[in-house]
């Protein structure tokens, strides 16, 4: 079986590693369902290759997520705002699925630390 782990802002904006079981597209979505909390998603496409999986229903189904749609709104002011979890991952030239590169797990944690108010570690 093949693991996929991915960075996961829960509806409460509490940030975690998750893994899936990435071997087939089905046991992926299966995966994303059970993590975001929800029957169907959908993509938003960020700067770096990075995606964040959401509830496509979320707007009617869950309450607002303040610190995923801070998130989203330092690459995209715009973004309306997004309710649940969101399911941080990447994907290759055609379209599978994958996790985040090291350096795409750091942008994200910056991210949430910006959004969330957690200040960013200093060197001693």
């Amino acid at each position: 079986m093949t693991r996929i782990t991915g960075i996961l802002i829960d509806a409460y904006g509490v940030l975690s590693t998750v893994s899936i079981d990435g071997t087939t597209s089905n046991t992926r979505l299966s995966g994303m369902y059970e993590h975001i909390e929800c029957s169907t998603v959908d993509v938003i496409g960020l700067e770096d290759g990075i995606d964040v999986w959401v509830d496509d229903e979320g707007l009617y189904m869950q309450e607002p997520n303040p610190t995923l749609t801070g998130m989203l709104r330092l690459t995209r002011p715009f973004q309306t705002h997004l309710s649940g979890a969101g399911l941080f991952l990447t994907t290759d030239d055609e379209g599978e699925t994958l996790p985040l590169t090291p350096e795409q797990i750091a942008t994200v944690i910056g991210w949430w630390q910006v959004a969330s108010g957690v200040p960013a570690p200093t060197a001693a």
